[in-house]
């Protein structure tokens, strides 16, 4: 049996705030984060990316331990890899003024919602928290409101759940860099941004190639560049063009001189920051990166500039007779 249930309702959301939420008790299997509000003006567009970057970080806290911690981009960007489904984007004409807009991005568990097996456990009231933090500064959007719902799986005796946290690395130079994963847990899958990336005339990209090593040996990912490594999105998921927006106002059969905005915005163009490093293809156990008794796990990434890297590593936690997060 499940219960879908509100945690907060349409509360305003103000510059620079950080709000934190009891969650439910019972077993959780996702949280259902949505932000609403409107565009700023006629012909002024919140574009997906503005609507993230309202949100500078989410995070689930148990006894203050990140169970989850990334920005609401990052955790968009997450859903999508695990899910093979882009959060919905909810957005009227942009020629309404002030027109209205709402993002929902769930934070799940699992692989995917309602799965018994793969939730986080029951907890005591104030154990297990949301923490959101807000932007110093919204962009095309104002009244921007938050909605967060929660589905819990009243019967579940969960055995293990998810656990995907940010490591963020800024390297002084271009060239090779290390960034250690955690060990102890099997890692499913490894989530990767980088800030510059293949665009119009320019080839540079913040992660060139990368390698992955196990006590210095290389282990699954021995040689491979960025741009293969987006482009195997589609193998394991579909091109994510169903939240496609044109977002155009046309006078005379073109847009019109004051609009801005006559472009088409879809989720790959958000996507193309981001790559997967892919450890439990189609929810396969067999080949997860197991980190238990190693000395070290590492990412050696080769850098073409020195703006900002994060990782994202997808850890499985199991529960024996409680939570061993």
């Amino acid at each position: 049996m499940f219960l879908r249930a509100r945690l907060v309702q349409n509360e305003t959301l103000a510059v620079s705030t950080v709000r934190t939420d009891d969650l439910p008790v019972n077993p959780l299997s996702a949280i259902f984060f949505t932000i609403l509000g409107q565009c700023d003006a006629i012909n002024v567009q919140a574009t997906m990316q503005n609507m993230f970057d309202a949100i500078a970080r989410v995070e689930v806290l148990y006894k203050g331990q990140s169970i989850i911690s990334g920005s609401l981009a990052d955790l968009a960007a997450m859903y999508y890899h695990l899910t093979n489904h882009f959060p919905f984007l909810g957005r009227l004409s942009a020629e309404a003024d002030e027109a209205n807009f709402f993002m929902t991005v769930p934070l799940l568990f699992g692989p995917r919602p309602h799965q018994s097996e793969w939730c986080f456990p029951a907890v005591r009231r104030g154990e297990l928290q949301l923490q959101t933090t807000m932007a110093a500064a919204f962009t095309n959007a104002n009244d921007l409101q938050l909605q967060i719902e929660t589905l819990e799986l009243l019967n579940a005796e969960p055995k293990r759940f998810l656990k995907y946290t940010t490591i963020s690395k800024t390297p002084s130079a271009a060239g090779d860099h290390d960034v250690d994963l955690p060990l102890g847990n099997p890692i499913r899958g490894i989530q990767l941004f980088g800030t510059t990336v293949p665009v119009d005339g320019a080839v540079t990209t913040s992660i060139d190639q990368l390698r992955l090593l196990v006590d210095n040996v290389e282990h699954g990912y021995a040689f491979t560049n960025w741009e293969s490594l987006v482009g195997e999105s589609c193998f394991y998921r579909d091109q994510p063009w169903a939240g496609a927006q044109l977002v155009a106002r046309l006078t005379g059969g073109a847009p019109a001189a004051n609009d801005d905005t006559a472009a088409l915005e879809n989720p790959s163009s958000f996507l193309r920051r981001y790559a997967f490093l892919q450890y439990a293809p189609y929810e396969q156990d067999n080949n997860r990166l197991m980190t238990e008794g190693k000395g070290r796990v590492h990412l050696r990434i080769t850098a073409g500039d020195a703006l900002a890297i994060r990782v994202m590593p997808v850890e499985e936690i199991t529960i024996q007779g409680g939570t061993t997060a």
